[in-house]
This record gives C-alpha cells, sequence and structure tokens, in this order.
C-alpha cells in the first residue's frame, strides 16, 4: 500500500501509530512529513530492533500491525514534533517500543513535583563538586512513567568507550542520573561490566566496548534535585558521549 498524491497532500506533516492488533494498543508513535513513511515500517528487514521484534511476533500469529494517523494537517515540522512527543509522553516508553522519547520532551509531560523539581531546584555550580562522579545525560530515555528499575537501567546502560581505569579503579564511584541539569537520582557504583552481562529490564544493547555498571540508590546525596550550572549561571549541557566526569578532567 502507499498513499496517493492527493493523500500525501492532505495529510502534511502527521504523526501515527503502529497499532498491535492482539490488544488494540500502540506500540510505535513517529512523525512524518506528506509521505509515506508511516507506511515503511510494514516492509520485511533484517533489523534487529524491539519494534522489528514486535511486528514480527504479530507476524507469527498471522496477523498484521495496524497504522493509525493521529494527527495531521500540522503546520509545520516543529508541531509534528511536539504532538509526537506529547502522545509517546502519554503513552509512556515502557509501553512504546520507540528508543527515545522524541523532540519537545522539555515541555513534555511531567508531574507537578517533577515540574517543580525542573524549575524549583537550587543550583549548585559544577566547579563546586570535588567528590568524584559520572553524570549520566538521560535526558532522552528519561519519561516521568518509568519504574524505579528502568530509571536506575537507563542511567548504568550502555555506555561507550568507559576507560579502563575508570572501569578497574573504579576512580569515580558516584553516578549522578541527570534530566534538563537536575539531578534526579544518584547512585553508588559498586563495578563495571561488559553491556549485557547484568540483569536489566531494557532490550539488551551490545557492541564492540559499552558498558554498564551496577550499585545501590543513594536517597539522601545532597547533589539529589540540585540544577547543575556553569559558571555564567547556564544549566549544564548534555555531553556528546551521553556521559561526563566531575571534577571535570583538565
Amino acid at each position: 500500500m502507499k498513499f496517493s498524491k492527493a493523500t500525501k497532500e492532505h495529510l502534511g506533516f502527521y504523526v501515527y501509530g503502529l497499532t498491535d492488533p492482539r490488544d488494540n494498543n500502540i506500540f510505535y508513535v513517529g512523525k512524518a512529513a506528506a509521505n509515506d513513511r508511516a507506511l515503511n515500517h510494514l516492509k520485511s528487514t533484517a533489523l534487529e530492533s524491539k519494534k522489528q521484534a514486535h511486528i514480527d511476533s504479530i507476524r507469527a500469529l498471522n496477523l498484521e500491525p495496524r497504522i493509525e494517523i493521529l494527527r495531521y494537517g500540522l503546520e509545520s515540522e516543529k508541531s509534528a514534533f511536539e504532538v509526537e512527543a506529547a502522545i509517546i509522553d502519554a503513552l509512556g516508553m515502557e509501553n512504546l517500543t520507540n528508543l527515545v522519547r522524541g523532540h519537545g520532551i522539555e515541555r513534555g509531560r511531567l508531574d507537578a513535583s517533577e515540574v517543580e523539581r525542573l524549575y524549583g531546584s537550587k543550583p549548585v555550580l559544577i566547579n563546586s563538586v570535588t567528590e568524584p562522579c559520572i553524570i549520566f545525560f538521560i535526558n532522552n530515555t528519561f519519561s516521568p512513567t518509568l519504574c524505579e528499575q528502568r530509571l536506575y537501567d537507563c542511567t548504568r546502560q550502555f555506555w561507550h568507550q568507559v576507560s579502563e581505569k575508570t572501569r578497574t579503579e573504579n576512580t569515580h564511584p558516584t553516578a549522578l542520573s541527570v534530566v534538563d541539569g537536575v539531578v534526579v537520582r544518584v547512585y553508588s557504583i559498586a563495578g563495571w561490566y561488559s553491556a549485557g552481562s547484568t540483569l536489566s529490564s531494557r532490550p539488551v544493547t551490545v557492541g564492540e566496548d559499552k558498558w554498564e555498571f551496577v550499585g545501590q540508590l543513594i536517597e539522601d546525596h545532597p547533589l539529589v534535585g540540585r540544577l547543575l550550572v556553569e559558571d555564567n549561571g547556564s544549566p549544564i549541557a548534555a555531553a556528546q558521549k551521553g556521559y561526563s566526569y566531575l571534577p571535570r578532567r583538565r
């Protein structure tokens, strides 16, 4: 199946969902722009992903996922991103095969206490932190509906190129789980292992030089709920690798 030219023109920027016919629940949310992207998910692929595995499980019963258009005729790609992120937040990442929450998450679904955490958190200068820590930026995998186990697993897995000294000598034994600059959880790090070595609530993402740690939640750590800021007062920006060190390495 393909959309006709007239249909594409009417769709414009749109947001769609893949629905499981076994329970009528949406298991994937995406956005597109006057094209067949929503339909292309149903093409056979050798790609091993959580979404593809879900599609394969449906087809094993001689059924097919349904494609539902959730919103269409949106005025811009930005609007489509906003709608996509809002739907993902409403359904909950743990109920979807999406890998990330999408764009526009800085204004996404939040408990009232989370809003206060984000905008009412007392700042602390990054350069004033002397405790050896690793900051793990989980902006894209965090969801307000995550249970504690999922939040822990999002923090500890699956990190690329963690240095041998960090892993073997545990030079930075404290892990800060950070969302939009705010420390949402702190864990002690007991040890590092190859990705996929320990029991997890997440699909295993193995690969060359990927690592995960095991540890314990530190509920009363003084950095919990604090906003990490630079000397100019701006919140700390996420590192390209997804993690960084404190005190900062020179």
